[in-house]
């Protein structure tokens, strides 16, 4: 999994990078079978209702050009990060189930089974 982390000083830090980087590998051991490319941008933003939080975004692409895109803010960057795995993992999972029903394995197995038994 190719992992790309920036955003403001909050990216320089060690311990939040070894979060992101430990978390993108959890979810690149869920998934060990989808080529996983992500991209993760954190910074601190001032929002007037809620005060100062922490902005984590999750870009990342999939196998045959699909992608999933989180975002989440909170009070502390290891909550931010967290919930956005914890979303991309559910939105992996969705992305990957509605592959399967656009083009079955047993559709495609049959298409195949066909062209073979037609060329015999």
């Amino acid at each position: 999994m190719l992992i790309k982390i920036g955003g403001d000083t909050l990216a320089l830090d060690a311990d939040i990078r070894r979060h992101i980087e430990s978390e993108a590998r959890k979810l690149a051991e869920r998934f060990p079978d989808e080529p996983l490319d992500a991209r993760v941008t954190i910074q601190e933003e001032f929002d007037g209702l809620h005060g100062h939080r922490i902005r984590c975004e999750l870009g990342m692409k999939l196998a045959h050009g699909r992608q999933v895109m989180v975002r989440d803010a909170r009070k502390s960057a290891a909550e931010a990060i967290t919930e956005v795995f914890a979303s991309a993992r559910r939105n992996v999972r969705k992305v990957r189930r509605q592959a399967m029903l656009d083009h079955p394995p047993s559709a495609i197995a049959g298409v195949g089974r066909a062209i073979g038994a037609a060329s015999h």
